[in-house]
């Protein structure tokens, strides 16, 4: 069982510790829960038992200390950091926006996982965008569809698009609509050649967007950070997890009037050889 699957099963985080310990019992011969309490950094050995029990609630450090040894992480872990704040939620308040923040996470985790077939969705770049536009217009052709790019595209690129997406089973016609079986796509299994491809499409539009739009229709943030690789694995991930919390908030959106290109980077501009770096006052 994984912890990082199993996780978004329960509304209940005492119940979800509870079968992922019964689960170690059953699979692991050393286990006890002085074991687990000792691998997972409680002082206490009897800690887990009684948060099980509903008689003690997880701390944000004992949050962490369980998902660390369940080996939790990405959306999974936040979804797990979020459902015992839910649990423990002193207000109404604090319940509501936790609940709705569960919502929003489950939304985005219901993705269609793009195979080989797909992997011609990322040849062009407005492909995923007619896609959306397609989706979210009434009655729409290729013509009009083209005119609502920024700036537009022609008709014969965007009914290329339409073709390809009809031909690999990610956009289908029912009636004068077009429809999608799947509001969110997984590109965890295209090769990564693919995808810096598409990358490189998309950065080139960024580019274009800078010089031709306004401030106040586009962001553009940045920041020159001096950081050791353990800081930048946790820039990483606050990374990837703004990229999660911007995609469940579009998931839940229901009155769209626009489709953007959200990108988020961090990359090394230059090393600091051992010897030459300066010991922190």
């Amino acid at each position: 069982m994984d912890p990082n699957q199993a996780i978004w099963e329960y509304g209940d985080y005492r119940a979800f510790l509870k079968a992922e310990i019964e689960h170690w019992k059953l699979t692991r011969k050393q286990f006890s829960l002085r074991w687990f309490a000792d691998r997972a950094g409680f002082s206490s050995h009897s800690f887990v038992g009684l948060v099980i029990s509903g008689k003690r609630n997880l701390g944000p450090d004992g949050v962490e200390k369980i998902g660390r040894i369940f080996k939790m992480k990405g959306p999974s872990m936040e979804y797990f950091r979020t459902l015992v704040r839910h649990n423990q939620a002193e207000t109404p308040q604090e319940r509501e926006e936790t609940l709705e923040a569960m919502k929003k996470a489950r939304g985005a985790r219901d993705a269609k996982r793009l195979g080989r077939e797909h992997w011609k969705y990322y040849d062009r770049w407005e492909t995923p965008i007619v896609r959306e536009l397609a989706t979210w217009t009434e009655g729409s052709d290729a013509t009009q569809i083209g005119n609502m790019f920024v700036p537009p595209l022609k008709t014969e690129r965007i009914r290329d698009s339409i073709e390809l997406l009809q031909s690999i089973g990610l956009l289908r016609r029912e009636g004068d609509n077009w429809v999608t079986d799947d509001a969110v796509l997984s590109a965890i299994d295209v090769p990564g050649q693919v995808l810096r491809e598409a990358r490189t499409q998309f950065l080139l539009r960024s580019i274009e967007a800078a010089e031709r739009l306004p401030p106040t229709d586009r962001h553009a943030s940045w920041a020159i950070l001096s950081a050791s690789r353990k800081t930048l694995d946790e820039v990483f991930r606050l990374l990837d997890e703004a990229r999660q919390n911007c995609l469940a908030e579009a998931v839940a959106d229901p009155d769209v009037d626009g489709v953007y290109v959200v990108s988020l980077q961090a990359f090394p501009v230059a090393k600091i050889p051992r010897e030459s770096r300066r010991r922190s006052l």
